[in-house]
């Protein structure tokens, strides 16, 4: 055999084993649930539906000043919340998607009135391309959603615990990725993430008491600072039921501007203006899943804020929740 024959032999199999390669691979064995809080790309095939539920409880400990200094709290804040996912395919590349929380809070020995209920959230993905598990080709969406201000921000009287919402109409504007990542054991790895963009809302009018730190005969408006995000979701499949997740996840928002007025102790009204400063905050999340069918399947982790954070709550929060395909 010449030189000439050996070298095209070997491009000849440099170029073939990867295809070869990629016929052994199988997903026969292979399920997934989560991650917790990357979302994924891929969309349900015209006329599917898929539900998730999640329930979480958020512990706040503390908080990181402008500097990324981390104080404790005098007192710690406990929220649940009851999250809903359902989704549903529209076409085989177009998924609707309505979210709907309710949630219950306590600090200090009290406690909102019960659940409340938070903001809604309307999402609409599409998929530009279409990914390959088995070679490693990798899925590409777009996603554009619109939060809904269903939960109650300011009139909050003597009990603040009662605000589960923004008031504000914020659109989010998310390009999603997945691929998958074949490793020695012949398991794969997959990984998704997440860039996203959120534009200034319109401004949002309060009176009284709110979650925006405003008093008793208070009137005016916040203008909502804008956001963006990112997030990093890996999965390990161990076999057909099992398989372990982490998230790891990032954001800033630059600060919110409050302006109206207030009554003062002579019944005339003052004038305020209040510039928050930006804060951002970093998370991981892992988690393990079990996956009792294709149509079925359980996830339950625990995000924790990490440190780096500006102007950011510091908090540990246990969630489980179950994905159901129908």
């Amino acid at each position: 055999m010449t030189v000439r024959n050996r070298a095209a032999g070997m491009v000849l199999m440099v170029m073939v084993a990867p295809a070869a390669w990629a016929q052994t691979r199988s997903l026969d064995d292979v399920r997934f649930t989560g991650p917790l809080l990357t979302p994924s790309p891929s969309t349900l095939p015209q006329g599917q539906f898929f539900l998730q539920p999640y329930l979480v409880q958020t512990h706040g400990s503390g908080s990181y000043d402008d500097k990324g200094d981390r104080h404790a709290l005098a007192e710690a804040n406990d929220t649940s919340l009851l999250s809903v996912l359902l989704s549903a395919g529209l076409t085989d590349r177009l998924t609707g998607e309505l979210v709907m929380d309710t949630a219950r809070s306590s600090q200090g020995g009290q406690h909102s009135d019960g659940y409340r209920l938070a903001d809604s959230a309307l999402r609409l993905r599409y998929l530009f391309r279409e990914g390959d598990p088995l070679t490693g080709k990798s899925a590409l969406a777009v996603m554009w959603g619109q939060a809904l201000p269903t939960g109650r921000h300011d009139r909050l009287g003597d009990n603040l615990l009662n605000g589960q919402g923004s008031g504000a109409y914020r659109s989010t504007f998310s390009l999603l990725g997945q691929a998958y990542h074949w490793l020695p054991n012949g398991r794969p790895l997959r990984w998704r993430w997440q860039a996203r963009w959120s534009p200034s809302p319109r401004d949002v009018s309060l009176t009284g008491r709110s979650v925006y730190g405003t008093e008793q005969g208070f009137r005016g408006q916040v203008s909502p600072g804008s956001a963006v995000g990112a997030g990093l979701g890996l999965e390990y499949s161990i076999d057909a039921h099992w398989a372990l997740a982490l998230d790891l996840g990032a954001s800033h928002q630059s600060g919110n501007a409050v302006d109206g007025t207030v009554l003062d102790g002579d019944s005339q009204r003052q004038r305020i203006h209040r510039r928050d400063r930006a804060s951002r905050s970093y998370s991981i999340a892992p988690a393990v899943e079990y996956n009792v069918s294709d149509q079925l399947g359980f996830l339950v982790g625990v995000q924790a804020s990490l440190p780096g954070g500006r102007n950011s709550a510091a908090y540990v929060s246990p969630q489980v929740s179950m994905a159901l395909s129908f």
